[in-house]
């Protein structure tokens, strides 16, 4: 894996020229620290001590030089500039795609980005300056909790999976105001990005201007129906024939409708809507019997920034394709510990979770891109990460971190 990442991406020379170190006089070189925190992850270990333990047994081999402890680490992510984590993601995922690593899972789509919320963790006991605060009701006593938020940006029909960038939410803030600013940085750091999927809750027009003032595009999930553009759109449908459509083998009725202006807040950008409707039988088993019956899934996108040419069908996938965020969240919070506080001071809890989205990223890559056929059948990557574990070399052997290997 060591040797993969020097030849392919010149990992150790990334990490030499991205790494800003925050501390005034530092003992164990921020190399060596970061190094740490990326072998936890990519051998999916539960806990910072768990970490600590690893290193201690295992010895230097595993760092290019010292092994830090577990308060090391946590002080010295808390003072790193999270812009270093950010770059090598960035870098990553620019050479993934030079080499044709990164693909696209289906028929070539524009690269899409979804952007969604998620909460990190939560407590009623610890806290800090940037926590944010909700009243919970425990019985009869309403308890104080604090949590933490962000917003991810992440690849949609994309193999392998790749989380792009996050951004935490602030006191007292929305989920739309952290997305503007993950939005802003995603457009700036990765401009291969096209287009990007919202759920409905990011169906505001100084988000949606400033995506298409960049030249990109939205596909924006549409479903409130206290929005004038949502009842504009429900009248127009009765006029309108749908046309029938097939994707992926099964019927869709579509509905297309450009050119609309009646949101003002947009000013003279025209909004499409797209609605598919999608019908299947299914069968389910009732205790001892099977039924079937008719499931519907219906659909609605806003879309602004468009090129006119743009398939009704490419919206439907790729406004669909917001759910690979979901399926990545649960990977990254079963696998990964995505959700766990490995120190409770927001630049640390960034520069975590930065991390983690490198190392998920750079092991599934070595798995789907280096290891043949024969050697992955019948492994997972969670068994790729035991065999991390126990083939980590011991006390006396060389570093897996050669310079040799990784200018």
């Amino acid at each position: 894996m060591a040797a993969y990442l020097a030849k392919r991406y010149r990992f150790g020379g990334l990490l030499r020229a991205h790494l800003g170190d925050g501390r005034p006089r530092p003992r164990i070189g921020i190399r060596d620290v970061f190094e740490s925190v990326f072998l936890l992850f990519a051998q999916r270990l539960p806990s910072l001590n768990a970490m600590e333990e690893v290193l201690r047994r295992r010895g230097a081999p595993l760092v290019k030089k010292r092994v830090p402890s577990a308060d090391t680490v946590g002080y010295a992510y808390a003072r790193m500039a999270p812009e270093g984590p950010r770059a090598l993601l960035r870098e990553i995922c620019a050479r993934a795609r030079r080499n044709k690593s990164l693909r696209h899972r289906g028929p070539p789509t524009p690269w899409t980005a979804a952007v969604d919320g998620h909460e990190l963790f939560k407590s009623l006991h610890r806290r800090c300056p940037k926590c944010l605060e909700r009243t919970v009701r425990r019985g009869e006593e309403e308890l104080l909790q604090t949590y933490h938020s962000c917003v991810v940006a992440h690849l949609v029909e994309a193999e392998p999976p790749f989380s792009l960038d996050a951004e935490l939410l602030e006191p007292e803030e929305g989920e739309v105001s952290a997305a503007r600013r993950l939005v802003e940085r995603v457009i700036r750091e990765h401009p291969f990005i096209q287009v990007f999927t919202l759920d409905a809750l990011y169906l505001e027009a100084p988000l949606l201007r400033q995506i298409v003032e960049t030249g990109r595009g939205a596909i924006v999930v549409l479903k409130e129906e206290r929005r004038e553009l949502y009842q504009d759109v429900q009248g127009l449908m009765r006029a309108v024939a749908a046309k029938e459509m097939v994707f992926e083998g099964e019927r869709l009725l579509v509905w297309d409708i450009p050119d609309l202006r009646s949101w003002e807040a947009l000013g003279d950008i025209p909004v499409r809507v797209v609605r598919t409707v999608l019908r299947r039988t299914v069968r389910e088993r009732v205790g001892k019997e099977w039924k079937v019956k008719e499931e519907v899934q219906d659909w609605m996108w806003a879309c602004v920034g468009l090129p006119p040419e743009t398939s009704p069908l490419t919206i439907h996938r790729l406004g669909h394709g917001r759910w690979d965020e979901e399926e990545a969240f649960n990977e990254e919070d079963r696998e990964f510990g995505l959700d766990h506080c490995f120190k409770h001071e927001p630049t640390a809890i960034l520069n975590f979770l930065l991390t983690l989205f490198l190392a998920a990223v750079t092991t599934e890559l070595f798995f789907t891109r280096n290891l043949k056929p024969p050697v992955r059948e019948g492994m997972s990557l969670a068994g790729l990460a035991r065999l991390f574990f126990e083939g980590a070399p011991g006390p006396g052997e060389s570093s897996i971190w050669s310079e040799a290997r990784s200018p």
